[in-house]
């Protein structure tokens, strides 16, 4: 995977001015939060010690909680907005808010020793990170002899359809949707690290929104901004561009029933740090494709 041309600071800005708005447009980000999670069900491990990378309001590290509710949980988030949210959503009277404790860091300068935590877990938080396969070696680093790191990030067809739009237009914009990674090369990069069974699958949603302009509104709740992109294009939201994008998409990417479409593909990922003495016969991988409309 290779290096990301991504504005580290701006990325923590736009996701912390969106962490109000981020719950009630984030239905994709809860659905894959699910099935990764689920995941865990035929893992047969129980930590005391978690992290959640990429916390954002909160919602992966609630699902940790009921899962393995006696375990301690670190969450991270790079946006101190999306700290503060997941904080205040935590259930108060739940046994593990004392248990519990947030930190405002990069995910590929982890302020933990090592073999801290017995899972690390992120859901959709890579491909904001600027160096990929540092993040998954920060991860495996914290990770104790044991001990299991999940994950998802997009893969490489996700927003295929404005990228295509984009590039119409002219070239230079293509480039606003990130590059994301496939599954060969996430597979590639877990395979040069120090882990034993790395797991990979992906998962295909095809979303549908009344007009592009609802998708475009819907990123930008998410705090997908485009600003966090280094030496991206002036002017994206332009009329002309934005014709160009309605236009566009009434003609390659709009349903019989008027609504059009956007590809979101998952890339999910498992790892485990041998300790000599688990046997790992449970792995199962997750593989589905969904429809979904909003």
């Amino acid at each position: 995977m290779s290096e990301q041309h991504i504005n580290t600071r701006q990325v923590g800005r736009s996701f912390g001015r969106s962490a109000g708005t981020y719950d009630a447009h984030a239905v994709l980000q809860r659905e894959v939060g699910d099935r990764l999670i689920a995941h865990l069900e035929f893992s047969k491990i129980a930590p005391t010690r978690m992290l959640d990378i990429g916390c954002g309001t909160g919602y992966i590290t609630r699902l940790l909680h009921k899962h393995f509710p006696k375990a301690g949980l670190t969450a991270i988030d790079i946006a101190p907005g999306m700290l503060l949210s997941a904080r205040a959503a935590q259930p108060r009277r739940m046994p593990w808010v004392g248990r519990t404790s947030y930190a405002c860091c990069d995910a590929v300068r982890l302020p933990f020793s090592d073999g801290s935590f017995d899972l690390v877990a992120s859901n959709l938080a890579m491909q904001w990170v600027r160096e990929p396969e540092k993040m998954l070696s920060e991860m495996r680093r914290v990770l104790a002899p044991g001990g299991l790191m999940l994950l998802s990030t997009f893969g490489r067809r996700t927003l295929g359809e404005l990228r295509q739009s984009l590039a119409g237009f002219s070239h230079e914009y293509a480039g606003l949707v990130l590059p994301f990674p496939d599954v060969t090369s996430l597979g590639d990069a877990l395979m040069k690290m120090p882990i034993e069974v790395p797991v990979t699958d992906t998962d295909l949603f095809t979303l549908t929104y009344p007009d592009p302009m609802a998708l475009i509104r819907e990123l930008k709740g998410l705090g997908a901004s485009s600003s966090a992109i280094k030496n991206r294009p002036t002017g994206l939201y332009g009329r002309r561009l934005l014709r160009h994008i309605e236009a566009d998409y009434a003609a390659n990417h709009r349903d019989e029933d008027g609504r059009i479409r956007a590809t979101f593909e998952v890339l999910y990922a498992q790892a485990w740090y041998a300790d000599g003495s688990r046997q790992y016969d449970d792995v199962i991988p997750i593989r589905m494709e969904n429809q979904l409309g909003l």
